[in-house]
Formats: structure tokens, sequence, C-alpha cells
């Protein structure tokens, strides 16, 4: 058996952060000790972490690594990710385990799918994954029960109708998939914009000629997401189903989520640093580089976005990771509506959110939970994810607080070496992270883990 000590750091744990010392056996944790009290037995390894705090590893639950099967399509090298590079992204961030969006050639939509999507991503995992399930137009009603067998860790539809490869769903769809899963653990994750005010955006658009970055946001303002995010709430309520709103980024839909959780509507959301840290000055400024959807919000919606975090209406942060290449994004520059939607986010999800959190005041304790304790509890990954407790796999972050960095694309690891944050410089490096109990990043020696090391993680629900 292997015993890691871990002295001196700061250990944000449930209870809080407490300086203790972490004992590590295996791939678990083990201990969590007065820092004076001595620790007995062998130790195969002493790590001094002094000046250092350490978070749970963080659960990046929105990814798009669109690792598409070889068997039936060819690789787009327009939006190529895959497992390998995007884990390395991931370990290089912080980012310990990943819940993979269904998009991708075929997209999971059944059971057949789902195993032969962990299938080919076991041999190229760098970091722990879970699976989405899909539900798409015209899908089958017992492939959701397929689905949850094979161990999704929830369900993803559309509201508009945006990718010809997964089809939206209507609003009778909709309700069936609510009913249908309403007596399960299991979210209905959703893409919330209307789909017909979105392509009356679009036409609106298109007639008035416009082709600058501002289009792409006036397309698809936030009454677009909060009719959708309205619409979503009122069949959750009607059905008692749970409702989960990805990527939310209007102020407006978020204050339609904080009514009907006051009216105990089983409904939960999500946002995404690019919601938080970015406005229409960097739509401007980036074009193809900040476009994504929902689109980037103006300042004052950011402003007012904060305060839902803090006050508990958002639920958690994730990142929406889309690795779209740099030359499909430069498409932009003169038409915006050349640019694909999506943005690379994992290798900077939990950076952004320590260095912009802790200045708007969130605790290490409230960190954790947006990045890892809350997505662990709503993906069903949890107690063995997603918080520093004795018998959990011993994934941890060791975050220097005080030091200062610059991002740049050049140290981005994902397979789309870009990033819209590029040239901000942030407080608090990840400076190490580790995997049930192994060292998989150190910032001095960068990505310690083979392809493979990561493990398939079945939602642990019911």
């Amino acid at each position: 058996m292997a015993r890691t000590i871990i002295r001196n750091g700061l250990v944000v744990a449930p209870g809080g952060a407490v300086r203790a010392t972490l004992v590590l056996e295996d791939a678990r944790i083990a201990g969590l000790l007065d820092p004076e009290q001595p620790v007995s037995g062998i130790v195969d390894a002493d790590i001094d972490a002094a000046g250092l705090v350490i978070l749970p590893g963080a659960i990046d639950a929105h990814t798009h690594f669109i690792q598409d099967d070889p068997a039936v399509d060819e690789v787009n090298p327009d939006e190529v990710e895959g497992f390998i590079n995007g884990g390395r992204a991931a370990a290089a961030g912080g980012v310990t385990t990943v819940v993979e969006m269904p998009q991708a050639a075929r997209p999971t939509v059944d059971g057949a799918i789902f195993r032969r999507r962990v299938e080919l991503a076991q041999p190229d995992a760098v970091v722990d994954f879970a699976l989405w399930g899909g539900v798409c137009g015209g899908q089958r009603t017992d492939a959701l029960d397929e689905q949850i067998e094979a161990g999704a860790a929830g369900f993803k539809a559309f509201m508009c109708d945006s990718d010809p490869s997964f089809p939206g769903v209507d609003d009778a769809q909709l309700l069936a998939t609510l009913e249908h899963l309403k007596d399960t653990p299991y979210m209905f994750g959703l893409h919330a914009e209307s789909d017909s005010l979105l392509q009356d955006g679009l036409r609106r658009m298109q007639e008035s000629g416009r082709k600058d970055a501002l289009a792409h946001h006036d397309s698809r303002p936030a009454i677009v997401e909060a009719e959708a995010v309205n619409r979503a709430i009122f069949f959750a309520e009607q059905t008692g189903g749970w409702v989960h709103i990805v990527h939310l980024s209007a102020p407006s839909a978020a204050e339609l989520v904080r009514q009907a959780k006051a009216r105990g509507v089983r409904v939960t959301a999500e946002t995404c640093p690019q919601y938080l840290a970015m406005d229409h000055e960097d739509l401007v400024r980036l074009k193809g580089f900040a476009k994504c959807a929902p689109a980037i919000r103006d300042r004052a919606q950011v402003e007012a976005l904060w305060g839902y975090l803090i006050d508990g209406t958002i639920d958690c942060v994730t990142s929406d990771h889309c690795g779209f290449s740099a030359d499909s994004k430069r498409r932009g520059e003169e038409d915006i509506w050349e640019a694909p939607n999506g943005l690379p986010g994992i290798q900077t999800l939990l950076p952004v959110m320590i260095s912009d959190g802790r200045r708007r005041g969130l605790s290490w304790e409230r960190i954790a939970e947006l990045t890892a304790s809350v997505p662990a509890r709503l993906w069903h990954l949890a107690p063995r994810k997603g918080a520093i407790t004795i018998g959990a796999d011993a994934d941890l972050v060791f975050v220097d607080p005080v030091r200062t960095w610059t991002v740049r694309d050049e140290d981005m690891l994902h397979t789309q070496q870009w990033t819209p944050f590029a040239g901000r410089t942030l407080e608090g490096q990840v400076v190490r992270t580790m995997l049930r109990g192994r060292t998989i990043y150190d910032v001095d020696h960068g990505v310690l883990a083979e392809p493979g090391s990561g493990e398939f993680i079945p939602a642990l629900a019911g």
C-alpha cells in the first residue's frame, strides 16, 4: 500500500479551510490530521505544501472533446479535440474529472453508442471521465433507460434546432422526457434558447446585412434565453421532473430560476467563466474568437449575473469547452457568421474562477463548491469525487494563491492552442494536480500522466 503525506497546506474540506496534514493511501484520502499530530507507519512520499491552498479536484461537467468514432466518420480538423489533449489541458487547469457531452459522430443517443463512447475514450483518457446521455428529436423513449443502465450522469438536449447531427427537441418531446425521468434521480440538461426567436433574429440580421461581431449577440439577445428557460421551468413544474439549464448567461433567465427554486421547482443551473469575465468589449475585440452560444452579454448583465452566482441561484460553474481551430475562428473577422460557436476553456476554468472569484469575495470553500462538490452531487459522482473527505478519491489541486501569471495561447495544452483569455493577468496559479493520489501535473514539469490513466466513472445514483 502506497502512503503519501501532504503537510503544511491550507486544506479546503467541506467543514472549512483548515491547516492540516493529509494522508493518502493508494488512490484514496485516508486521513485529515492536525498538523501537530505525528504520522505513524511507513511513508512513501512526503509533500511539503507550505504556502499552498489544496482544493478538491475540479469537475468540469460540460466538455466537448468531440471524440468522433473513426468507424463512422472522418475527424473534422476544425473541431478535433479528443480525450488526450483535452485531458492534458484539464490536468494543467486543475480539472480531474470531466463529464463529456453527447455530441460527436455518432451522437450518444442509446445504450450501444454510449458504451462505444466509453470504449473509445478509455485508452485516451488522461483524467477521469463521465458521460452525459443524449436526447434528440425523434428518439425512442427506451433509449433513455439504456443510457441510464450504461452509467449516464444526466441527459442533454437542445431547445433550439441548430445542430443537424443532434436535432433539438420540440415541446412534446420535452414534456415526454421530463415525464419519463421524473421518478429517476437524473437531470434533463437543456441548451435553453427559443428556436423561433433565434431563427427570427438570424433572419433579421441577414436581411439587415449586418456581419459585425455584435450582430451575433443581437440575433440572440437575453430574451431568447429567458423565454426558453421560462418554458423549461413550466414543464418541470407541471411534471415534477428536473431541468438543468446549461451555460446560463442572462440575468433575466437567472431570475426565473431563482423564483422557481423558491416555489420548490426542480431546477438547477450552471454558468461559465466566459459569461462572468467577458463582455461586449471582448466580443467586438475578439470577433469570432469570442463567438459562442448563448452570446457574451454586456457589462451590466455580466455584473448582474455575478449576483446570482454569489447568492446560490446558479449552482455551479463549467467550461463548455469546445475547441474549434483558430483558422475557423478567423473566418469571423469580416463576417461573424462564418465563425463557429464555441470557445476552449477547460484549462482556464478554475484559474479564472479563483482569480475573479476571490477578487469578488468568494471564499475558498465556495470556490470548491462551485467547481467540485456541487458538480459531483448533481452528476452523481459523489461521494467518490468532489470533496476532500475520508474515503474519497485523492483528487487534489495545489494552488499558489498569491502567484500572478499571464494567460498565453502558447501555454494552452488543448489541441486548438488558443484561448479568449490570452493576455489576462490572473492571481492564483495551479502548481500541482493529483488524480487518485498520483501527481498528473506539475507546474515545473508539465503533464506527467499518460493516456489511459483516466477511468470511466459511471453515475453513482440510486
